[in-house]
């Protein structure tokens, strides 16, 4: 399923690397090419929450986090964001011939009128499907 908000692949990416969408996270989100880092992965994951492409979040989750929460969980997330911006602090490992990785991150957002940022450091593992999202410590 495609992004649920318009996409104009010429416009700067929102995971911040300065690269169209169209060269970076869309190709990932739209099943065109697999993440090739943890980092990646991360931005990726951050601009489908921008576009609520749920369906990417939620194929890009290792199995044991889709059973705590839904589709509907996640697009209620989404949805109700403004999401304003992603800044990368640190990455451990996670590169292309690694199998785990750490991102840390915050992700800043306004909800509900409110300037909010979302800190955390994530766990990513390498599965024969591509990067996945496996857990993360606040």
């Amino acid at each position: 399923m495609p992004p649920a908000k318009p996409v104009d692949p010429s416009t700067a990416c929102p995971c911040g690397s300065k690269n169209p969408l169209g060269e970076c996270c869309l190709n990932y989100i739209e099943g065109k090419a697999l993440a090739p880092t943890a980092e990646a992965l991360m931005r990726s994951r951050y601009t489908a929450h921008v576009l609520v492409a749920v369906d990417y979040l939620w194929q890009t989750w290792s199995p044991e986090r889709r059973s705590k929460s839904s589709k509907a969980d996640i697009a209620a997330w989404a949805t109700n964001c403004e999401w304003l911006g992603l800044q990368i602090l640190t990455v451990d490992a996670g590169k292309e011939k690694d199998n785990e990785g750490t991102v840390s991150f915050i992700a800043i957002f306004r909800q509900d009128g409110k300037l909010q940022h979302h800190q955390e450091t994530s766990l990513f593992r390498k599965t024969a499907e591509g990067w996945r999202y496996i857990d993360h410590k606040e």
